[in-house]
């Protein structure tokens, strides 16, 4: 049972880290110097439903994945920054108390942004791409206003029973 349990996480995962890559393929605004896509959503619900361990390796995953479909050349900070996303929010997840479903979301997805998008991920941008600093300031409002939008799309999924019991099928620990 218990490698059955293990083998549908990894395949849940996997189904994430793809997911990634087609949300940085498709992303909402993308222009040469500013992107914004939901790329991080399904990272962030493989740390809140699996755990850090499995949020980090789907960031990293995700990302590679998605550097090889869209052509760019894999930076390795930025990858860093992705899965730290994945990682931490699923870290603090385990961390708070279940039954405070929405201050818990706040702490992990904004923990998540702060550290792998805000941080990790900029300081990539930066040394990689020679990226001016006022050009990635932007990258601040940007992430709070996702990481909103996302934290409403884990409440309506994680009320839902139906959700809720699919992922606990999986090994979800909700």
């Amino acid at each position: 049972m218990k490698l059955n349990k293990r083998l549908s996480t990894l395949v849940f995962c996997a189904l994430l880290a793809a997911m990634t890559m087609v949300f940085k393929r498709f992303a909402v605004v993308n222009l040469d110097w500013f992107r914004v896509s939901l790329e991080n959503t399904p990272v962030l619900l493989s740390g809140i439903l699996f755990g850090p361990v499995a949020g980090l390796i789907t960031g990293a995953v995700g990302d590679i994945l998605g550097c090889f479909y869209c052509g760019f050349g894999i930076n390795p900070v930025i990858t860093l920054g992705m899965a730290l996303v994945g990682g931490l929010c699923g870290f603090i997840c385990r961390l708070t108390p279940r039954w405070y479903l929405l201050p818990r979301l706040i702490c992990a997805v904004y923990a998540g942004h702060i550290v792998g998008n805000m941080i990790v991920k900029t300081i990539g941008i930066y040394w990689w791409y020679a990226t001016p600093w006022p050009t990635l300031v932007l990258r601040i409002p940007t992430y709070f206003i996702l990481g909103a939008a996302e934290i409403v799309i884990f409440c309506i999924l994680l009320k839902s029973r139906a959700f809720v019991r699919e992922s606990r099928k999986v090994g979800g620990q909700i």
